[in-house]
C-alpha cells in the first residue's frame, strides 16, 4: 500500500518484489483474508488522507497505519466478500479485453476500408481527392468565460481538447457535427452527436456537401489524424491556421461507397460505446457494493 503521493493505492503482489519508503507492506495474520483485506483498503483512501502530515509531501506514517481501527467481520464472511468482488474484478477485466478486441478490429477494418486496401463488395469507381474547404464550411468557435461554466448545465463545451472544458446553458453549434482541435491538441477529430459550445481553440465542419456523407467524413478526417495535428504551427502551443485545414486534402469515394462504409464503422463504434457504458455501470455498482459490504450494510455469509 502506497503511504504517501498517491496515498491509499493498494495491490497483491504475486511476485517477490523490494518496496522503498513510500510504501507499506501488510502481512495479513492467519485468520485476515489477503483479497479482503486488499478490498477493504480501497475504502479506506479518504481516511489515510485525513491522518496524511508533512510540509513537502503528505506521508501516512507506520504508527498511524498500526493503529488505525476497521472493520473485521469473521473468515468465511471475508472469504464471501472477497469473492464476490472479485468475480466483479474478473468480469470488468473481461469487458476491458473485449473493449480492446473490437478496438482493434474497429481500427484494422478503418484502415482496410479507408486506405482501398480492402473494397466493399458491388464499389469499383474511383475515389477522388478533394480539399476540406471544398466539401464544407469551417468555421472557428467563440470563446466562452470560464467562470460561467460548470459540470451540470446540459451542453459541453469543447476549447482545443480531448475532453471536454465544462457545460454551459447555450450551444452554438447543432449536433451530429465534426469538430477538430484548432489548439491544444491541435487536430483532434471527433463527432459531437449532441449540441455543444464551440469554443475559439476549436474548429467545425458545417454546411457539409450534398455529396459527402458527414459520418464517413468524420471516420476519414479521423484516420488522417496524425496528418491534421502535423498541421500545428507555433513555437509554444502549436495551433492550425484556417487556411491550412481548408487546403487539407483527403480521398474520397463515391457517396453510395461512402454511406456503407460509415454504417459499418459506425455500428462498430455504437458497440464499443455500449460496452464502455456498460463497464462505467458495473464500476459504479463494484464501487457500491464494496462499500455496503465493508461497512456492514450488507452481510454475506459464506455457507
Amino acid at each position: 500500500m502506497t503511504s504517501r503521493a498517491s496515498i491509499g493505492d493498494c495491490a497483491i503482489l504475486k511476485v517477490v518484489a523490494t518496496t522503498n519508503q513510500g510504501f507499506q507492506s501488510l502481512i495479513p495474520l492467519e485468520k485476515i483474508n489477503n483479497e479482503f483485506l486488499y478490498y477493504l483498503i480501497l475504502t479506506l483512501k479518504n481516511k489515510l488522507l485525513k491522518l496524511a502530515s508533512g510540509s513537502t509531501f503528505l506521508e501516512v506514517s507506520p504508527n498511524k497505519i498500526k493503529n488505525l481501527l476497521i472493520p473485521l467481520p469473521p473468515l468465511n464472511e471475508q472469504i464471501a466478500i472477497a469473492n464476490i468482488l472479485s468475480d466483479l474484478d474478473r468480469y470488468l477485466y473481461a469487458l476491458d479485453a473485449l473493449i480492446l478486441k473490437k478496438e482493434g478490429v474497429k481500427k484494422a477494418l478503418s484502415f482496410e476500408l479507408l486506405s482501398q486496401r480492402k473494397r466493399l463488395k458491388g464499389f469499383n469507381q474511383a475515389w477522388q481527392r478533394v480539399r476540406l474547404g471544398d466539401i464544407a464550411e469551417i468555421v472557428k468557435g467563440q470563446q466562452i468565460n470560464k467562470i460561467s461554466l460548470n459540470n451540470t448545465d446540459k451542453y459541453p463545451v469543447i476549447n482545443g481538447g480531448i475532453d471536454f472544458l465544462g457545460y454551459t446553458n447555450k450551444f452554438n453549434v447543432s449536433k451530429n457535427t465534426i469538430a477538430i482541435s484548432e489548439g491544444g491538441t491541435c487536430g483532434y477529430v471527433r463527432f459531437m452527436t449532441s449540441n455543444f459550445w464551440s469554443g475559439g481553440h476549436n474548429y467545425s465542419l458545417q454546411k457539409i456537401s450534398n455529396k459527402v456523407n458527414n459520418l464517413c467524413l468524420y471516420h476519414i478526417l479521423k484516420s488522417y489524424e496524425k496528418d491534421i495535428m502535423k498541421l500545428g504551427v507555433g513555437s509554444g502551443l502549436k495551433n492550425i491556421q484556417l487556411k491550412a485545414l481548408k487546403d487539407f486534402e483527403i480521398l474520397l469515394p463515391p457517396l453510395n461507397e461512402q454511406i456503407a462504409i460509415a454504417n459499418i464503422l459506425s455500428a462498430l463504434d455504437n458497440e464499443i460505446a455500449s460496452l464502455k457504458n456498460k463497464k462505467r455501470q458495473f464500476e459504479n455498482i463494484k464501487k457500491a457494493l464494496n462499500h455496503d459490504l465493508m461497512s456492514a450494510k450488507i452481510r454475506v455469509l459464506k455457507k
